[in-house]
């Protein structure tokens, strides 16, 4: 199987694989996970609308105030207290996220009424639940009806398409305002809210159904009114110009503020009896502060229990979350999801990116750093999209590069090494360590060489004068003793000098240089390599006279450059790395024409042209040689020690 395929399977397994896995919610808590830190980063100092305000029942209040009036939750009469002074400095809205489902009695429950009735502009909370119902049993309040007229009052009546919610996801109970609050309500807003999977509060269905009826949350519900046209319609909600973006199941991921400022009740209670006492000149909190605002009553006290993990904190009061759906909504700051037919074009090309880089790339530090600077670029892009309120999926991507670069590697390793083995069991014969060194870190390129090129080489031609002859009269130990000797000394030039040795043909030896490495004064390094056999051959004969022999070596070497065929020759059971062609046929012939210019080394026209004057050579004349039509010219190297 070719890398290019191996590639392609690769890739399309892990995209396969990657978008299975994304479809089927693995990765869901990951990437809130990293939604999360989005938050913290770039939204921990953005600011709701200044026209919205929050007032928060803190622990400092409660503690404050619990001599005067006990333990929480407050009488009623606070609430209408608190009615007055939003209403002196002309609040606009004010929106309680505190239930009054139950009555107190007396008093208490009419002067909170009156006070609502009265100021015109305040909003109650309502919740909107499931309960199982128990089998065999009574439930009473399970699909009970809302009465009419509160449905007529506070239901939007203009809502066009429906919120799609999953079997057993329905509401089918209730809790509103306690009789008379109710009514004397400007509006009603829903208040609950459901955890992600992973415990953290981050999205909200704008609008609930209730037995066909919709109503709003609390943070929309002084921005549409009862009359206002929706549609819902896909992944969105219109309404008063704006499109909130939602998913299949009508819920809107939160873009969270994360610096809310907000008041203490107890500095506006105190502020308040300073104004009855007709101080107004140190007022902690002046009333005028909230002329023409959206006022938020919430808690942030232990005590209230409403403090809820969110993006931006693990103790966040929930009230945070109606505001900041405010002010998205009133600066069109809406936050966008993922878009995933996005997500799954940004899995298949971090995925083959990553594999083909990988594949085909020489350079490790290519194979390493690309897929690196893949995910640094994504992830600076999926940080700008969320400046600009568009979400993007950041886990899909990093697991399909990162898995993609993995598995190529291995791929790469486990093939590499079985390369280097194919290419070090080709040539480890042939050439020196060095070399073959080259070779393994080029090993694509040179494998091509064993399946047959045209390449220019110098071929050299040696051969021991007179050795038949000596063979003849010495036993055959000693004979393959003796030319162990010679070819050991004779190999290791021809290799230190980047030469390929070809093979051994009895006393012969032939080799090569220009292939399988290319060098681009083989001619040069074939001829001094020759010189350094020659000389080479006192060494052999002090180590043979030590062994007992009394023979001095001498050898005729011919060397030739042309263009040669290359490759791996031979049959299927038995393979040679060697070179044929005319080249050949003529470098053994000037090795036998040593003899008759009694000269030790005879070198080609050819090679003495790309010698270009770096070896001295004295001319030995044109000689018409076997099988070539035109006479050579030929020449003789300068020796140091010309053989005899």
């Amino acid at each position: 199987m070719t890398k290019k395929s191996m590639g392609f399977i690769i890739s399309a397994t892990i995209a396969c694989l990657v978008i299975t896995l994304c479809f089927s919610g693995i990765f869901e808590k990951l990437e809130l996970f990293i939604f999360d830190a989005e938050v913290k980063l770039l939204r921990s100092e953005q600011k709701p609308p200044e026209t919205i305000k929050v007032i928060l029942i803190d622990e400092a209040s409660i503690k404050a105030m619990e001599e005067m009036l006990g333990r929480w939750p407050w009488p009623r009469e606070i609430w209408t207290d608190l009615i007055d002074f939003l209403s002196m400095g002309g609040a606009k809205v004010v929106l309680f996220d505190i239930l009054f489902t139950e009555r107190q009695g007396g008093i208490h429950d009419s002067s909170l009424i009156s006070a609502t009735e009265k100021a015109g502009n305040v909003y109650h909370s309502m919740m909107l639940l499931r309960e199982e119902p128990v089998t065999g049993e009574k439930n009473p309040g399970i699909d009970k009806p809302i009465e009419d007229e509160f449905v007529r009052k506070f239901s939007l009546g203009k809502v066009k398409g429906s919120i799609k919610t999953g079997a057993g996801e329905e509401s089918n109970i209730y809790m509103i305002p306690f009789p008379g609050l109710s009514m004397a309500s400007s509006g009603i807003g829903v208040v609950e809210f459901t955890p992600d999977s992973d415990g953290i509060f981050r999205r909200t269905r704008p609008l609930r159904e209730y037995k066909g009826s919709y109503y709003p949350v609390l943070g929309l519900a002084p921005l549409i009114g009862q009359n206002t046209s929706i549609e819902i319609k896909g992944n969105s909600i219109s309404m008063k110009n704006r499109i909130m973006p939602v998913d299949s199941a009508g819920r809107y991921l939160i873009n969270m503020y994360g610096k809310i400022s907000a008041y203490s009740i107890g500095g506006i209670f105190a502020s308040l009896q300073k104004i009855r006492r007709g101080d107004i000149e140190s007022l902690l909190v002046n009333p005028e502060e909230f002329r023409d605002a959206i006022v938020f009553v919430g808690a942030s006290a232990i005590g209230v229990e409403d403090l809820k993990p969110t993006s931006t904190g693990p103790r966040v009061p929930g009230v945070f979350l109606h505001v900041s759906l405010a002010g998205n909504f009133l600066v069109n700051d809406f936050l966008h999801p993922a878009n995933r037919a996005f997500t799954i074009l940004s899995i298949l090309l971090g995925v083959f990116l990553t594999v083909y880089s990988v594949l085909y790339s020489k350079r490790y530090l290519i194979r390493i750093g690309l897929p690196v600077i893949l995910l640094v670029i994504y992830g600076l892009f999926a940080l700008a999209s969320f400046r600009m309120n568009y979400l993007v999926e950041v886990v899909p991507f990093i697991f399909s590069t990162v898995s993609g670069s993995f598995i190529s590697l291995a791929y790469l390793t486990i093939t590499e090494a079985r390369e280097k083995r194919k290419v070090s069991r080709l040539f480890t014969q042939y050439v020196s360590k060095e070399v073959l060194e080259e070779m393994l870190h080029h090993r694509t390129e040179y494998m091509k060489t064993g399946t047959g090129s045209k390449v220019e080489v110098t071929v050299l031609f040696s051969d021991i004068r007179g050795f038949t002859s000596f063979s003849e009269h010495i036993p055959p130990d000693r004979v393959v003793e003796m030319l162990n000797c010679y070819f050991s000394q004779m190999a290791e030039i021809i290799l230190k000098d980047k030469g390929t040795l070809d093979k051994y043909i009895g006393d012969a030896i032939m080799a090569f240089w220009g292939a399988p490495v290319a060098i681009p004064n083989h001619a040069e390094m074939a001829v001094r390599a020759a010189m350094e056999m020659l000389d080479g051959l006192r060494n052999v004969t002090g180590i043979l006279k030590e062994k007992g022999y009394d023979f001095e070596l001498k050898i005729g070497i011919g060397i030739h450059t042309g263009i040669v065929t290359i490759g791996n020759i031979g049959s299927e059971k038995k393979l040679n790395y060697t070179i044929v062609g005319d080249t050949v046929n003529l470098a053994s012939r000037l090795e036998g024409l040593t003899k008759e210019f009694n000269s030790s080394l005879i070198i080609s026209e050819s090679t003495h042209e790309r010698l270009r004057g770096s070896i001295p050579c004295r001319s030995l004349g044109n000689f018409k040689v076997k099988g070539r039509e035109k006479p050579v010219a030929l020449y003789a190297p300068v020796t140091g020690s010309e053989q005899q």
